[in-house]
């Protein structure tokens, strides 16, 4: 008996973790019609880096939803960059955080004259023509910082869009203080090709027990990690809309259609033409 009590215990606990905002703000359903085109719609092969403006423009082009990251640099502002540090895009070590603008805004990305992107860019250039996925890119301890700056560059900002990140506090940060903008926790086994985070974070992540301080609008998840129990729970009880990343393949775009989930997604290839 008590161990049987024990076990309903645990379940309980863990339906309460993994529950996400019961709610669903009324932008929700557009944002879920779109498809989003992953750090825009980019082809370096064709000389398109990926969350660059020209990267961007095309996804607006083509009528897509554009998912783009962003970093809070040392002074401020918020960098339109995917990685921690600009050696891979921008051929420097430099870590964004610990930089001010003017030290990496001339910063050319992946070989092109692209040069790297302001929020407050991509916003003028979009201007409410298709929806924004913005990921919240928390390094250290600033998620809070971060997320205040967030909020404040989408005061002024009239299109539709939502937030996401992978660190639940930043997310949390929004709950509390920023409760109308949608959030999505990005979660899934992030540790499956190389570990990045630590494996208790990667466990809390893969099984969405981070809803428990985000409580998200949605929950943006590896498609390929989708058997998981907890996610499969999550999906069956609550029934919260679902985004599925990252989407690169025929067979991915129909699992995705299949499990009436949001693509973001990168299918360059097949755009060739239109972008040329």
């Amino acid at each position: 008996m008590i161990l049987l009590i024990l076990l309903a215990a645990v379940a309980l606990l863990l339906l309460f973790m993994i529950a996400p905002r019961l709610t669903h703000p009324a932008q929700m359903r557009g944002l879920q019609k779109a498809r989003f085109a992953h750090r825009g719609l980019h082809n370096i092969k064709i000389g398109v880096p990926e969350n660059s403006m020209l990267a961007f423009s095309l996804a607006v082009k083509e009528g897509f939803g554009i998912e783009l990251d962003v970093h809070l640099s040392k002074d401020g502002k918020l960098v339109v960059e995917h990685d921690d540090t600009l050696q891979r895009t921008a051929g420097v070590p430099l870590v964004i955080e610990k930089c001010d603008w003017t030290e990496i805004k001339d910063l050319t990305l992946e070989g092109t004259e692209e040069k790297l992107p302001l929020l407050t860019d991509v916003f003028k250039l979009v201007n409410g023509k298709v929806p924004l996925l913005i990921e919240m890119k928390a390094v250290g301890s600033n998620q809070k910082a971060l997320a205040e700056a967030v909020v404040r560059a989408l005061e002024t900002y009239q299109g539709p869009y939502c937030v996401e990140s992978f660190d639940p506090r930043a997310l949390y940060w929004l709950r509390k203080f920023a409760p109308d903008i949608v959030r999505g926790q990005l979660a899934g086994n992030v540790n499956k090709k190389k570990r990045t985070v630590h494996p208790a974070v990667n466990f809390a992540l893969s099984n969405l027990l981070v809803n428990v301080l985000s409580r998200p609008d949605f929950v943006a998840y590896n498609y390929k990690d989708r058997r998981n129990i907890s996610f499969r729970l999550c999906r069956t009880l609550y029934r919260p809309p679902v985004f599925f990343w990252t989407v690169k393949t025929a067979e991915g775009e129909n699992i995705a259609a299949d499990a009436k989930a949001t693509p973001i997604f990168e299918r360059l290839d097949t755009l060739h033409d239109s972008i040329q």
